[in-house]
């Protein structure tokens, strides 16, 4: 746990390098780390210990629902991109379950950008959450490197902790379970890809794919009116089906996009 005055500094200062943001304006203060920890919130940092370095690799901060309402939001979840590959959010999210279940609770909600393939990946297929809920321009505009000038849309993410495949997928020795996408070859594209461009396609079938770029982070940076027509696309899209009672099934990391099953009022 991140429960001292140096540990919610530490975390603070963490937070800025993984959202690239100024040192003076970190995305969660050091004082605040420390007041949600004194308060019993989930505050939990990663921190490599290999020949003695106790440098942080990853944090989450996660509040308790209200009385009454047994749950728990994760405000914020960051891994720092050099420790990309070792497993490090996966580790913090069995830890965070874990923390929830000894304490009665056995859902866990936070939001994650749609446009963010790897997340996508991470959040619906290795740790089985689901979400059918569009939101868009969620937070309003966010002054960090990340997100940069874009609009703050998201999907908010359910983790039913006691569901069969997210206990599947939580499982170290069998991985994540298979996710329940209809067999046969991928979906037709509703949102596919041309370069690095977004198409937007007739698809007349229950089952399509909702694609997004596999790098949005590379695009922002280097062709930010292209990032900026993926948000309208996506938002658009993936926005409406969803609206229209759709539901979304899993990530394809090979097609690099959303698999989902519409509602009869396409």
């Amino acid at each position: 746990m991140l429960d001292s005055t140096a540990d919610g500094h530490t975390c603070a200062r963490f937070l800025c390098e993984v959202w690239q943001t100024d040192p003076d304006r970190p995305p969660l203060a050091g004082d605040v780390v420390k007041a949600m920890a004194d308060a019993g919130s989930y505050v939990v940092g990663a921190f490599d210990e290999a020949d003695g370095d106790d440098r942080l690799l990853g944090a989450c901060v996660g509040l308790w629902s209200p009385p009454g309402r047994p749950g728990m939001h994760s405000h914020i979840a960051g891994v720092h991109v050099a420790a990309r590959g070792r497993e490090v959010g996966y580790a913090l999210k069995l830890d965070q379950r874990a923390h929830a279940l000894e304490h009665g609770v056995d859902r866990i909600t936070w939001t994650f950008d749609p446009l963010v393939a790897r997340n996508a990946h991470f959040n619906l297929h290795k740790l089985g959450g689901t979400t059918n809920t569009y939101l868009p321009d969620y937070y309003g505009p966010l002054s960090d490197g990340l997100n940069s000038a874009d609009e703050s849309d998201r999907l908010m993410l359910h983790w039913d902790l006691r569901a069969e495949r997210v206990m599947a997928a939580c499982d170290k020795d069998t991985g994540p379970a298979p996710a329940p996408t209809p067999a046969g070859p991928t979906p037709r594209a509703l949102l596919d890809i041309d370069g690095d461009r977004p198409v937007t396609r007739r698809a007349g079938d229950a089952t399509v794919l909702v694609a997004v770029p596999p790098d949005i982070d590379l695009l922002r940076a280097r062709r930010p009116s292209v990032a900026r027509d993926w948000r309208l696309a996506l938002r658009d899209t993936l926005g409406t089906v969803l609206a229209d009672g759709g539901r979304l099934v899993d990530f394809d990391r090979t097609a690099c996009g959303y698999v989902l099953t519409r509602g009869e009022g396409r």
